[in-house]
């Protein structure tokens, strides 16, 4: 049995597939609405700041905000994986935990 209104929606799921796999290749966030990631040891740690000692022996600084996640009580010295925002020329912690083995 031959149905043609399964052979158009066929045509159109095929048709849509493509647009689909190209959002898988493209980013369209915005950059200040991006969360970026690195790992280092912890110089210091505040509520309003942290400094951290990243792989390349090169020291960012973060900001900390209300709403930045700490996950734990770790100090100086401890390695901890940042998640963060980037705001012009500050970088906004969106949450530091520490990593662990």
């Amino acid at each position: 049995m031959h149905h043609p209104a399964l052979a158009i929606l066929f045509l159109i799921l095929i048709s849509l597939q493509p647009s689909c796999i190209w959002k898988l290749w493209t980013n369209d966030t915005p950059l200040e609405e991006r969360i970026y990631d690195v790992y280092g040891t912890v110089e210091t740690i505040s509520s309003d700041e942290l400094v951290i000692q990243g792989s390349n022996n090169q020291q960012q600084t973060f900001l900390m905000l209300p709403s930045s996640v700490r996950g734990g009580d770790f100090k100086a010295g401890a390695l901890v994986h940042v998640y963060y925002k980037q705001k012009e020329a500050i970088k906004e912690v969106t949450m530091v935990v520490e990593k662990i083995g």
